[in-house]
Parts: structure tokens; sequence; C-alpha cells
């Protein structure tokens, strides 16, 4: 009954969420301009209004009707074939940025919180708020830059950093991907074993005789689980959201590549053109991100329950 309230609950946000995301795609976005003489630029002005709102949204089920899907990208590849190319090149990069944020994550955290307190606990905790606190934009432009100086000097080999073709473009493109998410996740894990310290239960196992190993493992790291879950939806969400920053800066030709080009209405403008998305290509790809968010969500969520059932039966009553 636990698991199909979770997923009952998940399916609604995720029904609420991707509505509320096509509405935004939907706006109207259309301006007026006033000009001067010779048509020289004055202002220009935007002005909502539901009914054109509504009708961009029927324009988009009749043509749909039309063409019988979402019609053709280019003369040999249909619109919807070449969204589920970049979907699955996009996800060969986020399952694995997501799994490798949270096993590798939750590894460096058990090792912030045993190196706690020792004279080497800096390359604990102390690297976790470093990598934290840097931005990852900075992060990602200085591996590619070290890599490239390492290559140059003969220290190390070549790495192709930019494209999307070679095997190698995918691992590290997960690299960049994953840092975030891996020190974010170690910080979340330090501070549950932290929290779960000072429990009674610690106590009485070490009343027992029980290694400090096997409490830290087998007790502690459990009843951390669900709260390191919790954060299920921010490391989801970060990645997501990170994997334009990642794609635009690798030139990996991805789901978010293709998607900031369909919704980019460039630097420069004409007086009376229209400055449009592409609504159809966006429409595609946004239903791909809320699909990977409510997907991650719900396996959070079920883990969740399947790890401390106790508590989740308390949260039902």
């Amino acid at each position: 009954m636990i698991y199909i309230k979770k997923i009952g609950v998940q399916l609604f946000l995720w029904l609420v969420t991707t509505c509320l995301f096509l509405l935004i795609v939907f706006m109207p976005t259309e301006a007026v301009y006033k000009t001067g003489q010779g048509g020289q630029f004055i202002s220009a002005d935007y002005h909502y209004t539901i009914a054109q709102h509504i009708q961009n949204i029927e324009n988009f089920f009749q043509y749909i009707k039309e063409h019988n899907g979402l019609g053709d990208y280019n003369p040999s590849e249909t619109l919807f074939h070449h969204i589920k190319d970049k979907v699955k090149k996009s996800l060969l990069v986020v399952i694995p940025a997501l799994i490798a944020g949270y096993f590798l994550g939750v590894a460096k955290g058990v090792l912030d919180f045993r190196l706690k307190g020792k004279k080497n606990g800096f390359l604990g905790n102390g690297t976790t708020w470093f990598f934290l606190s840097l931005p990852d934009l900075f992060v990602i432009i200085f591996l590619q830059i070290g890599l490239m100086y390492l290559y140059s000097k003969g220290l190390f080999f070549h790495v192709d950093l930019f494209g999307s073709d070679k095997f190698e473009n995918f691992v590290m493109a997960t690299i960049f991907l994953a840092i975030y998410p891996i020190f974010y996740v170690a910080n979340i894990t330090n501070t549950s074993l932290s929290d779960e310290q000072g429990m009674d239960y610690i106590r009485t196992a070490k009343s027992k005789g029980i290694s400090s190993t096997k409490i830290l493992y087998v007790h502690i790291l459990k009843n951390s689980a669900s709260k390191i879950l919790t954060h299920s939806n921010t490391i989801t969400l970060y990645v997501l959201s990170n994997l334009f920053i990642v794609e635009k800066l690798t030139d990996f030709r991805g789901a978010a590549y293709y998607f900031f080009e369909s919704v980019r209405r460039g630097s420069s403008f004409q007086v009376g053109g229209s400055m449009e998305v592409n609504v159809i290509s966006a429409v595609g790809f946004t239903l791909f991100f809320t699909i990977i968010i409510f997907l991650s969500n719900l396996i959070a969520q079920l883990c969740k329950a399947m790890v401390d059932p106790v508590e989740e039966k308390g949260e039902s009553i």
C-alpha cells in the first residue's frame, strides 16, 4: 500500500510539473515594436494575453494532428527520431553521473566521517567544502586547461575534450557532471553519520563489543540512508540543470544542447521580426527532462520506503 501511494504521489507531481513547464513553453512571445523616422527602433512592448496563450496550445495540437507526430527535423530524419537520439546520448551521461554521485558521494562522506578529528582530517571534510565552494564552471574549465597543458608537456595522454562521438567524450562529460553531486552527497552523508553517532543504539552496540567498523557500515550508515535519499530531488535537478553547462562547454550534442538551441532567440533582433522558440522541439525535450526527474524521485522514494519502512508508515498515518 505504501509503494502504491508513493507511485501515485510522484505521478501526480510529475503531471502537475510537466503541465507547468509546458505552459511556459507555450507562452506568447510576440512583441510590439515602436519605431521612429526611417524605421529607427525606439522601444518594444510585450503584452500577455490568455487568448493568445490558449491559441498557441491549440496550434500545437493541430500541428501534431496534421503531421501525425512531431514532423520532420530534416528531409532524412523525423523530429521524433532526432529527439530520441539526443535523449539516448544524454542518458549515457546523466545516469552514470547520478550513480557516481550517490555511491562515490557516500564513500567520500564515510571517509570524511572517519577522518574527523585526525591530523589528516583536511583531506576529508576540508576537500569536500573546498569543491562545494567552487563554481562548477570554474572547475570544468580548470580541468580542461589542466589536461591540455599536461598533454602539451608530454605528461599525460591525449584526451578529446570536445565533441560527442568518442567514448572519451562521454567519460569526460560524466566526470564533469558528477563533480558537484559527489561532494554534495558526501557532505550530507558526513552530517547524517555525525547526527547518528550519539544515539542510544550506538552505545548499546559498543557495550556488546561490536567493532566500530561494523557499527558504522551495518548500523549507522543504514539508518542514515533515508536522510541521504531525501535529497534525491535536489541532486537530480542539479545534474539536469548542470547538463546544459557541460554540454555547451564540451560541445556535447545531447538533449540539453538541442533544447537550448530550440529556445534560444539569439543576441540580436530585427524590428518587426519574430523571436519565437521552436515549440515542437522544446516540448519533446521538456518531456524528457521531466520524466527523468519523475523516475529519479520515484526510485529514491521506493528505496527510502524499503530502507526505513517504519518511518514511512508513520508518515502515512
